[in-house]
């Protein structure tokens, strides 16, 4: 870091490379930066590059793009945008992401032309991931609807609150009121008696013999187990039973109480519920048999219901389904059913006198026969009726409002029951969405620039050269990632890593074609710890004729790639160091640039990440030359390359090996991260995150989360700044 060149004739320049600090001495840290055992080939990242090859299986819309997006979390669960691009049947969409391994599953949405949307979580395991999408919704994924919806706290554990912990098999167990039996054992036979007082199981594959839950007894399956009831009672008016795990009742389940299901619920026969019975299903429930309907407070569906017979919702039922209802055999329909989403029927629909079915906002009944005594009705926007096989349409029955009743057969009776702006017909559009897997019609496509991207996602629809926006490191505006440097190369250094700190964000514009059009980038200079007049500059991968009309930045000349400048002494840029307490600090400094891109590389080309950013120090005699790159990082062609191998430097460009000691240490690092916590004036990485050494040890593979995790024993605060 702060270094005095003593160079008085360029001969010399090889061995010296010193600079200084007002009050720093040299080589006194907290901990020796040379204890590091850091196994040869690590790269000293935080972050890695992965291959995206996302193929396009679904034929509906023929060669027509579909659009897909790349998200670092479940989108409806605030996960950001990572990439977008297109892809068709023929061509699928190719990206590289430099993904944080914090992250270990992506979730990537497949938007076709009519704007149905799927979506696929995607496990990231090695480098380079193959993804077919086709038109079909992954099963259990309903992330729109699952988990949470309820405004329920999120699945307990067995860690805390524990009475009692049964980690083997115990068939007589009783629970009392203020009991808290948690049972933690896996592959475990258990059974127990609630007359009050609650139940949790965490463990996998519990099979519980006899489970009976009386007066105010509560069950919950928590979000890690997996649990097979021989007989599960429910028998208290005020009983409860939670589920978030994967759940199997034998034969039929009848409860009383309260009944929730945020995970997946099977019944091997018969889903009764009872008049005293009240029902929310967040997650997927499969029922064996018939699921009847008979309470007497209003039961809702916020996620699937898949019976293998019947549905049957009886008198006094109110039932509002947000999502999906697919009954394999009947739907028999005798109080009122407020559909939000898809009601899907392999045989017979019947909807009997004196009830009402009514469909809102674009949402569908569709199903094989229908006979129609009592009354459907459009709410808000208009909604369809779907029949394949007979509609009879009987004297009490009725349609009404904004419905499309679609019969491609025609209605095979002669009543006409349709009112208010109900109508025959079936080319109203529904799209597919994860609640409503079949869809219907053709939606209108608006292409306004015609390069082959629907407005709805194309984020400039009025200009045919560019379409979407990617994002490093993700579409959040407050995301971030942070590079930081010591600029003692080709010497060590002190490692307190904060002469140069600059954070950055990017976003990255491209065509229809996935083509690289347009580059933003944010930076923040956050500390300039010491005196030397450093510079600093990214080197994107293309060409330098490619880069044009730059803004906030300057295109460097006798260039092979295209370099930007930023600044070109950070002396000039921040008066004060901003690295040691107590001291006069100053603000920080923000920075945008903006360039076009001519004849560019493709986004898989490309990629989205930190790219090349490097420092030089404008003030010594070396000058231009003296470049200072993330290891691994090539230098530029303007790189005085006879500096490389001398004094703690260990460049090896035949080895392509750059920018690291004999012993594998770096002279710069990047993490994911915004705002990253520095060390203080002096003070080495390895004494502010404790957590540094072992990662850096291990190769990487152990506490990857060392620069971002604030619980005890990460960070010692008094040495960061």
């Amino acid at each position: 870091m702060k270094r005095i060149l003593t160079l008085i004739i360029l001969s010399a320049l090889v061995s010296l490379s010193s600079c200084q600090k007002q009050d720093a001495t040299e080589g006194t840290v907290a901990k020796d930066i040379d204890d590091l055992k850091v196994p040869a080939g690590f790269t000293w990242e935080s972050s890695r590059d992965i291959y995206f090859e996302i193929s396009i299986t679904d034929t509906k819309f023929s060669s027509a793009i579909h659009v897909v997006s790349i998200y670092d979390a479940d989108p409806a669960r605030n996960g950001k945008l990572l990439a977008k691009g297109s892809g068709s049947i023929s061509s699928p969409f190719m990206t590289k992401v430099y993904l944080p391994n914090t992250i270990k599953e992506v979730f990537v949405v497949k938007t076709a032309s009519d704007n149905s949307e799927t979506m696929q979580k995607v496990a990231v395991t090695g480098i380079k991931l193959d993804v077919k999408l086709s038109g079909v919704i992954k099963d259990g994924v309903l992330s729109t609807n699952q988990g949470k919806i309820s405004g329920l706290s999120d699945s307990p554990d067995c860690a805390t609150g524990c009475t009692q912990t049964i980690t083997s098999s115990n068939t007589n167990l009783n629970v009392n009121n203020g009991d808290v039996i948690c049972v933690t054992g896996n592959n475990i036979t258990i059974g127990f008696n609630g007359n009050g007082g609650t139940v949790r199981i965490c463990g996998s594959n519990v099979t519980v013999q006899n489970a009976n839950l009386n007066n105010s007894a509560k069950l919950i399956i928590t979000r890690t187990a997996s649990v097979t009831f021989s007989n599960l009672n429910m028998n208290g008016t005020s009983s409860e039973f939670i589920n978030y795990g994967t759940t199997s009742v034998n034969g039929s389940f009848s409860p009383k109480g309260t009944i929730t299901n945020e995970g997946k619920l099977t019944t091997g026969g018969d889903f009764n519920l009872n008049t005293d019975t009240d029902f929310l299903n967040n997650g997927v429930l499969n029922v064996g048999a018939t699921m009847n309907v008979n309470t007497n407070t209003v039961a809702i569906n916020n996620g699937s219901i898949t019976t293998t017979q019947h549905f049957e919702l009886n008198s006094n039922s109110d039932f509002i389904n947000n999502c999906f209802i697919w009954a394999k055999g009947e739907y028999k329909h005798n109080a009122d059913m407020f559909n939000h989403g898809l009601i899907k029927v392999n045989s017979t629909t019947t909807v009997n006198g004196n009830s009402l079915l009514s469909l809102h906002n674009g949402a569908m009944l569709s199903t094989k026969d229908i006979k129609l005594n009592g009354e459907i009705i459009g709410v808000g926007t208009r909604s369809v009726v779907k029949v394949t096989g007979e509609s009879t349409l009987n004297g009490g029955g009725s349609v009404k409002n904004s419905v499309q009743f679609c019969d491609a057969n025609g209605v095979e009776t002669n009543k006409s029951p349709f009112s208010g702006g109900a109508s025959l017909g079936c080319n109203q559009y529904i799209p597919v969405t994860n609640c409503n897997t079949e869809g219907n019609g053709q939606a209108p496509i608006a292409d306004s620039d015609g390069d082959g991207v629907n407005d709805p996602q194309d984020e400039y629809p009025a200009d045919p050269t560019k379409a979407f926006n990617n994002y490093y490191p993700s579409s959040s505006p407050t995301s971030g990632a942070t590079v930081a440097f010591e600029d003692q190369w080709p010497r060590k250094g002190d490692y307190d890593m904060n002469d140069v700190v600059v954070s950055y964000r990017y976003k990255i514009v491209t065509s229809a074609q996935n083509k690289v059009v347009q580059v933003n980038g944010d930076y923040t200079l956050h500390a300039s710890g010491g005196n030397l007049k450093n510079a600093f500059a990214v080197e994107f991968p293309l060409n330098r004729s490619s880069a044009s009309s730059v803004t906030g930045g300057t295109l460097e000349t006798n260039q092979d790639k295209a370099v930007i400048i930023l600044f070109s002494n950070m002396r000039a840029e921040m008066v004060n160091w901003n690295t040691v307490p107590g001291e006069a600090t100053t603000a920080e400094k923000n920075y945008s640039i903006s360039f076009n891109v001519t004849n560019g590389p493709s986004l898989s080309v490309f990629g989205l990440g930190s790219y090349n950013p490097f420092i030089w120090d404008n003030g010594s005699l070396i000058g231009r030359g003296y470049e200072i790159h993330l290891p691994g990082q090539t230098p530029t062609n303007r790189a005085n390359s006879s500096i490389f191998g001398t004094d703690d430097d260990n460049t090896n460009p035949g080895a392509a090996r750059y920018y690291l000691t004999a012993g594998n240490l770096p002279w710069a690092i990047s993490m994911p991260v915004k705002p990253f916590k520095y060390p203080k004036e002096q003070t080495p990485i390895v004494g502010g995150y404790l957590k540094f050494q072992t990662w850096a040890e291990s190769g990487g593979s152990q506490f990857v989360d060392w620069y971002s995790n604030t619980s005890t024993g990460y960070q010692d605060l008094t040495k960061l700044y």
